[in-house]
């Protein structure tokens, strides 16, 4: 590295890592760059040399840019305070074979892992490994985080404490773990305890070697990231690594990305801006480089400045020119040697060469091969002929140093187009006739070197060429550089012929000549130029405009037609878009392209650019927006300012992740959804005034209305309804004199009645002691009255009946006198005609006493499907059950060319006819059962093993795929689940069907969204007048059950209740075991006691409660599987609300479609081959 550049990075360096490790108070450590090594577990050949090149590399060192290596340091007096100031490692360390008792790195604190070490007996990638030494400790205090890659602890006899570190807080690096490896006849050494200052592990002894968190303490509000406190406001920024000492990008400890003059950035400031006045980019000057996790304004001398970073290499297509990597001119420069003789061994050694040191040989031999004869006369390799298009690999050469000598013939060797490019001939070596370029006795009959512009030294040898034109007219001055060196031709063809034979320059050039037919083979040209090309005037072609004197050149490539000068702002039509004055090839992201392809400015509430002028997101409007207004669940109806409120009538949220549709644009962005069409304002969806701030229209109580009911009044001034009082049916006013209808009697204010005013009461007052009841309903309501009249008194009078009354009473008896006569005398003939066909069926033998008991259940329909032993394939063993093996396998129709991936159930052989009974009661109630979360029975094998067939559920059962999934799994998909399982269950009540195993084992995952419920083996059908069933015997999966069923082997719908809420216990725990420290014997005494499953980490009080109902003792108390479905679903449509899960919006179960789920069913049938075609068993059964 040179100095000025390593001055200026060890500068910003102080400035980045200024505030990392421990600070002395009497001096300040100089910062200091050193590379770092990459000789893994090699052994030195001298050890001692090996010691002090490590002391002088990493002397004073506080940032290495590598790999950090301290390896086979054996012995146990050597020195290692030379790596007491390291700070942090962009790569690997890697500690091998050391014996120095205490190795101690007191202030490194971050390892990246850009480059991570691997070893062949471990498929990790390791970004911290300790390996087969002997130390008693490893002191590394300072050590907060390791961004990429595990941490090895392998063999290491001695090492101490390293065990009571918790690597949790360290490590960052998804799905990075730690490996100890101790395989030691010996146990490990006892330890010293650590401090009793030390919150958790250490390093060593004393308490400077106390663990320091910074992320295992965390609120759950850091999401995962670092913070310095245990408060929820007290996290660090997201770019920090390491820790921090408060929530700013300035207060980080080490920065995640970029350090950037005291702030930690994602990336560093680019080196180019867009301007949109100007419509071009510009340089940026507050610009930087990335030089590792740093920005720099300048590269060490060392390196590469490439695209706004500093590199050891430029890339392929690019070459070095004064410390910057430049694009090349097409290929870039490569140089290789010159041969004595080109031929079909060597040709290729020559692809892509733009410069040969030495020259160039092109003989008779080169086309026809020849035998390599070396000077002691022994043969060498024999080159076979080669054809001359192969010499195209010259294309790209532009300069030989050396001479060009061409002595070939071939009947395809006519021009020398493969060296077109060739610029320049150097003639550093001069061959017969001191010649730099000679051609003699070929078969050429023109030159074809359009790009040739000096001969440096040499002479111009063209002689013998019998059919080689041009050569005479060609101004070989021109070209020709020495005045010491002549021009030799002779015996080419004649002048006359070339003319017969058209072999004549084009009209364009000038009467310097050419080399070949073709405007572009001139010397020069006879009036204007376009590129290689010689053309009469600017005009002649479309596309081009005249650039200077003689001098045309082509219009920019934006430009539609022609133009009137260079660039994209002088076009006078564009090909694509037009940006202010310039063509583009497409807008800036800030801008769309109009029908006339003009670019326009987006919206300023756009982001990420915009395909029309609408504040929306879709067609005609933004590709996204920061925040957006939605329209029902589907549309974005207006996109906001970041920081823009919600408008009335909606609430604020944000927008999960979404598999696809119009709202995928806004994944994690803010939203505002629309209140509950009765809401005015409003803190999130629904009518309740917990969440709605005003009502729409009216208010009753804790809820918005749409209009009052009929027992309300409205009171319009405030909006809201009241109750009426409890006498009136309908009213206008709180009391019982503003009803519109009484619930009891009228009481009229006029005795007379001639007014509309009344009261309402429950019973008539002593001055009005009469209710009077209308003959026709219609007519009004029960009234009381002062005179008898048409009335009865309403305390203790007889009322007095109209004469009407007892004759419609009189007719009425009349009528059900004479229907009961005929009832009587029907009956009486049906019952003779009984007794005669009794009668009939005694004397002919088939009387049957058999009472019958009907019954309102409806009659089973369901199909069970026989199938045959042939059709049925098994493959490998999913797993065992209880009365047999679960094979993986197909079932293959006969007569059909299909094959159905399935799950076959194999009763064992030698089992018991009762067992037998008992697998067909299974099959009975698979086959029985019809719901989208049930697993239904697809056919069953009678053969000499009898066998179930089920439809085959690739992605297994939920509780393993919860614990796979721990990472990715959030509060909408567990909600869901129970949710499903809940159905499935309610289905099963409905059928009277007991299942008593249910479990998460016995819940299978056909695709993350739908699960299903299996394993009927214990299910029992319920008879009609049956509520319970009790069990005889066998083996009973405690942990699950409830009280009356582990006492009194009693199932119910109310014990499969229990068995859910501990099955939605093992979801929320992400595969918990439940009671997994107690003894199954012990779980009834504890559950006796009140004790129960402990609520989940993620789980809030509401689905805790309803997990409790789940588990009252009383099986009453308990909740129908209806109910939990319906708390369920409720709760799904805020599943963040009730289940609270770190990073729950960013969480997404791992991508399943259809076809990923057939990639799988065919993986997993691979072993049963066949040529049927793969058919999924929905597909089969429900064809569409």
């Amino acid at each position: 590295m040179g100095a000025p550049g390593l001055l200026l990075l060890l500068l910003v360096l102080l400035a980045a890592l200024g505030d990392c490790g421990p600070r002395g108070a009497s001096a300040v450590i100089e910062e200091r760059v050193c590379i770092g090594t990459n000789g893994r577990i090699s052994v030195p050949s001298n050890r001692e040399h090996h010691y002090r090149n490590l002391r002088e590399r990493y002397t004073n060192c506080t940032y290495v840019d590598g790999n950090l290596e301290v390896t086979w340091l054996e012995d146990p007096q050597l020195d290692l305070s030379f790596l007491q100031h390291i700070r942090e490692v962009t790569g690997y360390v890697l500690i091998s074979h050391v014996n120095v008792p205490r190795v101690v790195l007191p202030a490194l604190q971050i390892i990246r892992g850009r480059t991570l070490f691997r070893i062949a007996v471990h498929d990790e990638d390791f970004a911290l490994m300790i390996l087969l030494s002997k130390m008693n400790s490893l002191e590394m205090p300072a050590l907060r985080d390791i961004l990429q890659g595990n941490v090895g602890l392998l063999n290491n006899y001695n090492l101490c404490h390293i065990r009571t570190i918790n690597w949790d807080d360290i490590i960052t690096g998804p799905g990075a773990h730690v490996v100890h490896v101790y395989n030691f006849t010996m146990p490990e050494r006892e330890c010293p305890p650590c401090h009793s200052s030390c919150e958790n592990g250490c390093w060593g002894e004393g308490p400077h070697n106390c663990q320091k968190f910074s992320k295992i303490n965390c609120s759950p509000q850091c999401h995962q990231g670092r913070c310095f406190g245990t408060n929820p406001r007290e996290c660090c920024h997201l770019f920090c690594a390491g820790g921090c000492r408060g929530p700013k990008q300035s207060d980080c400890l080490a920065c995640r990305n970029f350090y950037d003059n005291g702030v930690c950035t994602q990336e560093c400031p680019p080196m180019q801006r867009y301007n949109s006045i100007t419509y071009s980019w510009e340089s940026n000057p507050d610009g930087k480089y990335a030089y590792g996790a740093t920005c720099v304004k300048k590269c060490p001398d060392h390196l590469l400045k490439d695209n706004g970073a500093c590199v050891r290499s430029c890339p392929q297509n690019k070459r070095a020119v004064e410390g910057e990597c430049v694009q090349c001119d097409g290929p870039c420069p490569k140089k290789c040697e010159g041969e004595s003789s080109v031929h079909s061994g060597n040709i290729e050694k020559f692809k892509n060469c733009t410069i040969i040191e030495g020259s160039i040989s092109i003989l008779d031999t080169s086309f026809k091969g020849f035998q390599q004869i070396y000077s002691n006369y022994t043969f060498g390799e024999r080159y076979e002929p080669m054809h001359p298009d192969r010499l195209e690999v010259f294309s790209t050469l532009k300069e030989i140093t050396g001479y060009l000598h061409i002595d070939g013939s071939h009947q395809d060797f006519r021009n020398l187009s493969y060296f077109r490019n060739l610029e320049t001939i150097g003639g550093r070596q001069l061959t017969d006739y001191f010649a730099s370029l000679y051609i003699v006795k070929t078969t050429l009959t023109s030159f074809g070197l359009k790009s040739l512009k000096k001969i440096s030294s040499g002479s111009i040898a063209i002689l013998e060429n019998r059919d080689l034109c041009f050569a005479e007219s060609l101004n070989w001055t021109r070209i020709k550089a020495s005045a010491d060196h002549s021009v030799l031709q002779g015996n080419n063809r004649k002048t006359e012929e070339c003319i017969a034979a058209g072999m004549v320059c084009d009209k364009e050039c000038s009467d310097e000549g050419c080399w070949g037919p073709g405007a572009d083979q001139c010397l020069s040209c006879a009036h204007f130029h376009l590129g290689s090309r010689c053309i009469h005037n600017c005009n002649s072609l479309p596309g081009i405009y005249q650039s200077g004197e003689k001098m045309c050149s082509y219009c920019h490539e934006e430009c539609a037609s022609t133009c009137n000068g260079p660039g994209p702002g002088n076009c006078t039509s564009c090909k694509h878009t037009k940006d202010g004055p310039f063509c583009t090839a497409e807008c800036p992201v800030t801008k769309y392209a109009s029908e006339n392809g003009e670019c326009k400015p987006c919206h300023s509430n756009c982001v990420d650019g915009c395909t029309g002028p609408y504040n929306t997101v879709g067609s005609g409007g933004c590709n996204s927006c920061e925040k957006a207004i939605i329209n029902g669940n589907v549309t974005v109806g207006m996109c906001l300012q970041k920081n823009e409120s919600c408008p009335d009538g909606y609430y604020n949220e944000y927008m999960g992740p979404q598999e696809q549709g119009s709202l995928k644009p806004l994944e994690g962005k803010a939203i505002c959804r629309s209140c509950h069409p009765r809401c005015k304002k409003c803190t999130g969806y629904g009518f309740h005034e917990q969440v709605c701030q005003e009502c729409a229209l009216y208010k009753r109580g804790e809820q918005c209305e749409d209009e009052c009911p009929f027992d309300h009044y409205a009171v319009e001034s405030h909006h809201e309804c009241m109750p009426c009082d409890q006498e009136c049916r309908e009213c206008y006013g709180p009391t019982n004199s503003e009803c519109k209808a009484c619930r009891n009697m009228r009481l009229w204010t006029d005795t007379n009645h001639n007014s509309s005013s009344f009261n309402c009461t429950g019973t008539c007052p002593p001055e009005m002691p009469y209710k009077i009841f209308p003959i026709v309903p219609s007519d009004g309501e029960p009234y009381c009255k002062r005179s008898a009249g048409r009335c009865r008194r309403t305390a203790g009078h007889n009322s007095s009946y109209p004469t009407m009354f007892g004759i419609g009473v009189f007719v009425c008896l009349s009528i059900i006198a004479g229907l009961a006569m005929i009832f009587w005398v029907y009956r009486r003939k049906a019952k003779a005609k009984e007794n005669a066909v009794k009668m009939t069926m005694v004397m002919t033998g088939l009387e049957d006493n058999e009472p019958l008991r009907p019954t309102n259940v409806k009659p089973n329909l369901a199909k069970l499907r026989i199938v045959k032993e042939a059709e049925l394939r098994k493959g490998s063993v999913l797993g065992y059950g209880a009365f047999g093996t679960v094979y993986k396998g197909v079932w293959v129709p006969e007569g059909e060319n299909i094959k159905i991936p399935v799950a076959i159930k194999a009763l064992r052989e030698g089992t018991s006819s009762n067992t037998s009974k008992e697998f067909l009661e299974e099959a009975y109630i698979m086959a029985s059962v019809e719901h989208p979360n049930l697993l239904q029975l697809l056919a069953v094998c009678l053969a000499s093993q009898m066998m179930l067939v089920t439809q085959l559920m690739p992605l297994g059962c939920l509780l393993d795929y919860v614990r796979n999934n721990r990472g990715r799994v959030g509060s909408k998909p567990l909600v869901n689940w129970c949710t499903q399982i809940a159905r499935g269950m309610a289905y099963l009540e409905e059928k009277r069907l007991v299942h008593r195993d249910l479990a998460a084992r016995n819940v299978l995952v056909q695709t993350p969204p739908c699960v299903k419920i299996t394993d009927f083996g214990l299910a029992k059908l319920l008879a009609i007048n049956e509520d319970e069933y009790k069990a005889a015997g066998g083996k009973m999966p405690i942990k699950w059950l409830a009280l009356e069923c582990i006492q009194h082997r009693i199932f119910t719908h109310k014990s499969d209740v229990w068995a859910f809420g501990v099955t939605v216990w093992e979801l929320l725990t992400y595969g918990g075991r439940p009671y997994e420290s107690v003894p199954a014997r012990d779980v009834p005494e504890l559950l006796e006691k009140g004790e129960r499953l402990p609520q989940p980490t993620i789980c809030t009080i509401d689905v805790y409660l309803l997990m409790i109902k789940c588990w009252m003792l009383d099986a009453e108390s308990r909740p129908s599987f209806k109910e939990l479905a319906d708390e369920f679903a409720a709760m799904a449509r805020d599943p963040g609300r009730f289940l609270v899960i770190q990073g729950d919006r960013f969480m997404k179960l791992p991508s399943y479609s259809g076809q990923d789920e057939k990639e799988m069913i065919r993986n997993l049938s691979s072993p049963v081959e066949g040529p049927e075609a793969l058919v999924d068993a929905d597909e089969y059964l429900q064809p569409k």
